[in-house]
């Protein structure tokens, strides 16, 4: 049986009577209620929780058994953090809908006039009702190009595509909606030109050839994203934009090689929060645009991937990015290469003989640790080099190198350190 209150006691009995799907649709039925009067430095950890939660769920497979008891605990510890936050908001007034696309309308309006009680009520309605693929189809032309609740309402739609096809508890879908409500007119705009043009009449620029040539513009007056992607718009980082082509493969998930560059290449301090959003943002918009109905949703998650990705570079890159680099070989055991300098952990990935044990690895050292974006890279670079095997390498190094930040970078929040 699940638990029936919160876990206080990270080596509660139950925790190890639940199965993984039960342990993590018990913890998804705590982190799908949203919390008041969460305290202004908790709020970045309160809306990367459903995120985190996802993206430990699909790693759990792949993670070593020596490994096993620690990332269940990393679970359990999720809540119980989550918990901690606020008291529960409560069940939200729920009027009745005939169906999803209606209710989906009402969420929409509801989100564009930042009206919160009456983007709670149809989510909680909606959420009960809808399985995950249902939310991707309905949720993403209304999720794939604004920045509020960070952008992370595209990250959260991708993740939950991966669950199970009944997905979880409520699909945890209140809070993400209620973020998204709170900047409702901050957007990517995304040009008509680029939905409307017609590819036969101009075969336009492949987006790597275009981003490579990018230089930085210097840091937003502030680091978030919503700042970053209009600091980069207003200064026409985005103008040659327009002219890609984004209708060829090289606008597909190709495109992401240029994030795990920025990792390799970047300023090393961005790599925890910059660099790995430099990814997991893009691809969020690529896999969303992959299920759209028509070539115009293509292009507009297409358009709001390379967005991302050059506001990214714009914003805290140096120079511009080399897409052929390979990091100088190396013999160094990967294992050991993890607790040595960054540039030695993705050389270590990068020239390492078996990239499927290193996948388990990495995979396994995400999973053990703490911090929502750790967890959510990592599961990106293995999706990443997944879809993209020719670039399978270069997508382990920089999730190498982003575990290495970390060993030399202790978090000192981690509740379990």
């Amino acid at each position: 049986m699940l638990l029936d209150a919160p876990l206080q006691d990270l080596d509660h009995p139950v925790l190890a009577e639940l199965d993984d799907h039960r342990l993590v649709a018990w913890a998804a039925a705590e982190i799908g209620v949203p919390r008041r009067d969460v305290p202004g430095d908790r709020s970045s950890f309160v809306l990367h929780a459903p995120l985190e939660l996802l993206a430990r769920a699909a790693l759990l497979p792949h993670v070593a058994a020596a490994d096993r008891g620690t990332t269940r605990r990393r679970v359990a510890s999720l809540v119980a953090g989550y918990v901690a936050t606020g008291s529960p908001l409560g069940d939200p007034s729920v009027e009745e809908h005939p169906s999803m696309e209606a209710c989906e309308a009402v969420l929409a309006a509801a989100i564009s006039a930042g009206d919160g009680p009456r983007v709670d009520s149809a989510a909680a309605w909606l959420g009960a009702r809808a399985r995950p693929s249902d939310l991707v189809r309905l949720l993403s032309p209304t999720s794939v190009d604004r920045l509020g609740a960070a952008g992370h309402g595209n990250i959260y739609l991708a993740l939950l595509a991966r669950t199970q096809p009944r997905g979880l508890p409520g699909q945890m879908l209140r809070h993400p909606m209620a973020a998204l409500a709170l900047d409702p007119a901050r957007r990517i705009d995304v040009p008509d030109a680029v939905l409307s043009a017609d590819p036969s009449g101009r075969p336009g620029r492949p987006v790597l050839d275009v981003l490579r040539e990018l230089e930085p513009i210097g840091p937003p007056p502030s680091r978030s994203i919503a700042s970053m992607v209009e600091h980069a718009a207003a200064a026409g980082v985005f103008d040659a934009l327009v002219e890609v082509d984004l209708d060829g493969p090289a606008a597909d998930v190709r495109v992401l090689r240029f994030a795990a560059q920025a990792m390799l290449q970047g300023p090393s301090d961005q790599a925890p929060y910059g660099w790995t959003h430099c990814l997991t943002l893009a691809q969020a918009a690529l896999m969303l645009g992959a299920d759209a109905p028509d070539i115009v949703g293509v292009r507009r998650a297409r358009y709001v991937a390379a967005a991302y990705l050059a506001a990214h570079w714009a914003a805290s890159g140096e120079g511009t990015v080399d897409l052929d680099h390979v990091p100088e070989h190396t013999t160094t055991d990967l294992r050991d290469a993890l607790f040595g300098a960054p540039e030695l952990a993705a050389a270590a990935a990068w020239h390492a003989p078996d990239t499927s044990a290193t996948a388990a690895l990495l995979a396994s050292t995400a999973s053990v640790n703490h911090d929502a974006h750790r967890v959510k890279y990592t599961l990106a670079c293995l999706d990443a080099g997944a879809a993209d095997p020719a670039a399978r390498r270069l997508h382990l190094a920089a999730a190498a190198y982003l575990h290495a930040w970390w060993h030399a970078h202790p978090d000192t929040t981690d509740p379990l350190a």
